[in-house]
């Protein structure tokens, strides 16, 4: 009887839910957002790189620590942190894709700026001084 009490009281213990104790160097939501935004884009240009130029942007990872004052294991332990809070991880995230959309959408208007401008509306005489 005392092992099966003792058996509950053990299960029934170890249910119960454990706080998460946040770590020392906790980054801030905004800008654990702004990492989360910066480090997305960076990926992303991996793949429009040429293979010899992949090294700079190695290196360039290894800047965005230096350049935000944080080192890696700050980074991999806020993360980790708000992993484990998945109401807060996830206004971070929304955060996050929040900056890549308006990101976007700067990206398409400068691009369609471009296309205006390289578009066929030059005048005939400008046009042959480019061709010669």
């Amino acid at each position: 009887m005392k092992k099966t009490i003792l058996l509950v009281l053990l299960i029934l213990s170890s249910c119960a839910q454990v706080e998460e104790v946040p770590p020392e160097n906790l980054i801030r939501e905004e800008k654990m957002a702004d990492l989360i935004f910066e480090l997305a884009v960076l990926d992303a240009t991996k793949g429009f790189v040429p293979k010899d130029q992949k090294q700079r942007i190695d290196l360039d990872a290894d800047s965005f620590y230096q350049f935000h004052e944080i080192d890696s294991a700050q980074f991999t332990s806020s993360n980790a942190y708000y992993a484990k809070q998945p109401k807060a991880y996830l206004r971070i995230v929304s955060m996050a894709k929040t900056k890549l959309e308006e990101f976007e959408k700067n990206m398409e208007e400068s691009d369609n700026e471009i296309l205006k401008i390289d578009s066929i509306d030059i005048k005939p005489k400008q046009r042959k001084n480019i061709t010669k």
